[in-house]
């Protein structure tokens, strides 16, 4: 509303005046009647100067909760000094005692009211000093024992660096798919990540015993791989199994145990992928597996780079 010229806010219970209307320069009436302020900020008290001498200003404050204290006082001394044109020159504000009085007698006697001021800013003062002084004071002795300190925190941060490096897997990358495409896992990823990379997969159908239930081998698999890869396909967006593994995975990352989440889509766009998958997006990475052979080598790449950031470089 960069032409706004008059705005009218009164009787709304305002305790300030917004300190975005600075950014207008058009506001030729404000009218802030009947409303909660205390005072009016310096930050609008130059602002509506400015506004006076560009086109004139009409600014109405009267029946408002002003105070007459400390905090006051530059207020109290704009309202008698400044060109703005003020519903009134006079406006009720109350003591520190609770006397009500009006800005004109405050203004007349600000050296009787407000003597109390200086000595509380001597006392600011004061506290300053000191605390500049403690700083400093602590400065010196951290200086003095820096490297103490430095060695300390080195000898935390290379701990638990050393926890890390020594952490192992059983695995490093869980196969999460569904289907016939096991057939297509054993015939094009097997030979490449582990014959040829040297990586350690666990698939389902090859590394599993029978059961009636696999739910807590699937977790313990999930929990002892570094990395997991989910293959979706046609297949896998009605298997509930999958989307089992697909917590288990937001677990392990979030607490993380798993280092990387790496999707690939196999025979279907992006937009098939289940929408389960959203709460993963910002900590997992894509790869489209393409239809045209002759991109696979890029593909190859890809799929080689996430994986040593989080596999090859531990071996």
């Amino acid at each position: 509303m960069s032409n706004l010229s008059s705005l009218y806010l009164s009787t709304n219970l305002r305790s300030s005046i917004p300190v975005q209307l600075t950014g207008h320069t058009n506001i030729k009436i404000l009218d802030f009647k009947n409303n909660l302020l205390t005072n009016v900020k310096s930050i609008i008290t130059n602002w509506a100067d400015r506004m006076q001498q560009l086109h004139g200003m009409t600014l109405k404050l009267d029946c408002n909760a002003f105070e007459c204290n400390c905090n006051n006082i530059d207020f109290i001394r704009w309202i008698h000094t400044t060109k703005v044109d003020l519903d009134s020159r006079s406006y009720n504000c109350k003591l520190s005692d609770g006397t009500v009085i009006d800005t004109l007698i405050a203004y007349n006697s600000l050296h009787d009211l407000f003597a109390d001021c200086k000595n509380t800013m001597w006392l600011s003062l004061a506290l300053t000093l000191l605390s500049t002084s403690f700083t400093i004071s602590l400065l010196l002795v951290v200086y003095s024992k820096r490297w103490k300190i430095l060695f300390s925190i080195y000898g935390k941060i290379r701990r638990t660096v050393e926890r890390e490096v020594r952490k192992s897997y059983h695995y490093d990358v869980y196969m999460s798919y569904e289907g016939e495409v096991v057939t297509w896992i054993k015939d094009v990823l097997v030979p490449k990540l582990e014959t040829e990379w040297g990586l350690t997969l666990c698939i389902k159908d090859r590394d599993f015993l029978t059961g009636p239930s696999l739910a807590d081998t699937e977790a313990e698999s999930i929990q002892n791989s570094r990395s997991i890869i989910f293959l979706i396909t046609s297949e896998f967006k009605s298997s509930r199994d999958c989307l089992f593994e697909l917590d288990r995975a937001k677990y392990e990352k979030i607490t993380k145990n798993l280092e990387r989440i790496i999707v690939i889509t196999k025979d279907i766009t992006i937009t098939d992928i289940p929408v389960e998958f959203s709460y993963i997006w910002n900590y997992a990475y894509l790869v489209e597996w393409p239809e045209d052979l002759g991109d696979v080598d890029d593909t190859w790449r890809k799929l080689r780079m996430l994986l040593n950031d989080g596999l090859l470089s531990h071996k």
